[in-house]
């Protein structure tokens, strides 16, 4: 990806800076010790209190998934989709999971390109499949990229070919989280 215009680039960068600062990663699943898998989707603490004047609905705080990322909607809806930045690093993992959004369903995906939104690149990031099993089935795709860690929170299309079925889906333009 190329950022050809200075405003595009100003944003660009205020976006890393903000993420740096703010992070993205809330450390995804965990033990408890008795052996279950924790996302931490009950646990949700904040740094502010609740006094009336913070308003917490679905379009400025996405909902969190099993692997503690933010889901996105793939259409059709057979699936949902899931994302995570990683902090200190310019990992992104999107997760394909079930259409309720709760498990990661391994497919064997002949595709999966992420476009940004934002500057002149139309040919978008190829994800890869992490740890494919002797098929070829994998839940995760993953990409370090810096270009691409700058794009997720400019705003992203993201298109997964599975056989001849085509998910769509979008990743909008945010402000990244306290957690």
């Amino acid at each position: 990806m190329r950022i050809n215009s200075t405003s595009s680039l100003i944003v660009a960068i205020l976006a890393v800076a903000m993420f740096a600062v703010n992070g993205c990663d809330n450390g995804g699943p965990s033990t408890d010790g008795s052996g279950k898998t924790n996302s931490g989707a009950g646990d949700h603490d904040h740094d502010h209190d609740h006094d009336g004047d913070h308003d917490h609905d679905a379009s400025d705080h996405p909902a969190h998934g099993p692997f503690g990322g933010h889901i996105f909607a793939l259409e059709p809806n057979e699936f949902q989709g899931e994302w995570k930045k990683y902090t200190d690093s310019n990992v992104i993992k999107m997760y394909i999971l079930d259409a309720a959004g709760k498990e990661a369903v391994a497919q064997k995906v002949d595709s999966f390109t992420v476009t940004p939104k934002v500057g002149n690149d139309e040919t978008g990031f190829v994800l890869e499949p992490e740890s494919p099993d002797e098929q070829g089935l994998s839940a995760v795709y993953v990409l370090d990229d810096q270009e691409l860690s700058i794009a997720v929170p400019l705003g992203v299309d993201i298109e997964i070919k599975i056989g001849d079925k085509v998910f769509k889906g979008e990743i909008k333009a945010h402000e990244p989280l306290d957690h």
